[in-house]
């Protein structure tokens, strides 16, 4: 368990690492995003969801370097952060995670069709789909979850509750996504500001179901972005209409997921000794 720090310490820790995080991930994309450009699409833009996706790998790859600089820091173990495997438990968290997360994700996927939110450009070839899956759960799904959850909402819970925890580490996690498509325009940036927050929401829950373990919300959030990776989604924001349908259509998804992840954790689950 993370040591209790005072008021002070504990935002000075808070605010260092996340603005730490966003100064990095953008110094990272300034060589990164121009650099894959030339290298694969002769110095002309990327798909935007292709960019998305480097940008999020990216937040993954800060996320587990900085966690792991901030323990070290207060002399502590990567195992406090839920960065372990129970294997009682972790295979069955990733099986379940996956229908699960297509329970969430269809009925969000429907109702942003129906507003002309999303548009899937193709399915990715087969070499395509493996290299989508190894970024989505181990880029991106752990990155971001070990900096949201296993870090932020770990350190914010050994001086407030939960709720509170969880509530400002899905905030700073939509603020984070809401700074990183700034380039998009206003509509594009507070629907992701919101929908990031609610699933946020989510992942916190699942994280706090399984005595902080980070491989269910990884698990789920991982496929939920590979599911949609694979398809090639393209997201477009042109009303506030759309904006809110948006936010009301992540809500829904993660409200399923929510409800399904608790009747598991309640009536199926064996679950571990909190990590120590």
């Amino acid at each position: 368990m993370l040591k209790k720090y005072s008021i002070f310490d504990l935002w000075l820790r808070v605010l260092l690492f996340f603005s730490i995080c966003v100064v990095l991930i953008f110094s990272l994309q300034v060589f990164v995003i121009p650099l894959l450009r030339t290298l694969f699409n002769e110095g002309n833009p990327l798909p935007t969801t292709i960019e998305i996706n480097i940008q999020r790998a990216v937040n993954g790859i800060v996320g587990v370097g900085l966690v792991y600089a901030f323990l070290n820091f207060d002399r502590q173990s990567m195992k406090v952060s839920g960065f372990q495997w129970i294997d009682s438990n972790a295979k069955k968290w990733i099986l379940y995670s996956i229908p699960i997360t297509l329970a969430g994700l269809i009925p969000t996927v429907i109702i942003e069709l129906i507003f002309g939110i999303v548009t899937f450009l193709g399915i990715l070839d087969i070499i395509g789909i493996v290299l989508t899956l190894g970024v989505t759960i181990f880029a991106i799904g752990l990155g971001e979850e070990i900096l949201f959850r296993g870090y932020l909402q770990r350190i914010l819970e050994t001086r407030y509750s939960f709720e509170i925890s969880a509530v400002v580490s899905a905030f700073l996690f939509g603020l984070l996504h809401f700074l990183l498509v700034s380039p998009s325009g206003l509509l594009y940036m507070v629907a992701i500001l919101f929908s990031a927050f609610v699933i946020g929401l989510t992942f916190s829950y699942t994280f706090k179901k399984t005595n902080y373990n980070l491989i269910f919300p990884v698990a789920i959030h991982g496929f939920w972005d590979f599911f949609l990776f694979i398809f090639h989604a393209e997201f477009v924001y042109n009303t506030w209409l759309q904006v809110v349908m948006e936010i009301s259509a992540s809500t829904v998804g993660a409200l399923v997921i929510f409800l399904l992840v608790k009747y598991y954790t309640e009536n199926f689950q064996k679950l571990p000794t909190e990590t120590q």
